[in-house]
């Protein structure tokens, strides 16, 4: 079952049974909606400081980048 556990209207962080999943517009001049897979650390860091929140993403699109994925396309 998917719950969302945090949601500021721009960011939200869902949890799916052990699995946690951030989505969030990827998008700089046009909408792109993503939905990437963090860690629970990484949801725990991001519901506490919105600095936590940008050093998040910007690891998450890093880690995209590292496995040839465009990090500013639509995956939702």
């Amino acid at each position: 079952m998917r719950d969302t556990i945090f949601d500021d209207g721009d960011i939200q962080i869902i949890k799916d049974g052990q699995r946690y999943f951030v989505r969030y517009d990827a998008g700089a001049h046009q909408i792109a909606m993503r939905e990437d897979e963090i860690s629970e650390e990484e949801a725990n860091r991001m519901k506490g400081d919105p600095v936590e929140i940008s050093g998040v993403l910007f690891a998450v699109q890093e880690r995209l980048v590292k496995s040839g994925q465009n990090p500013y396309r639509p995956n939702v």
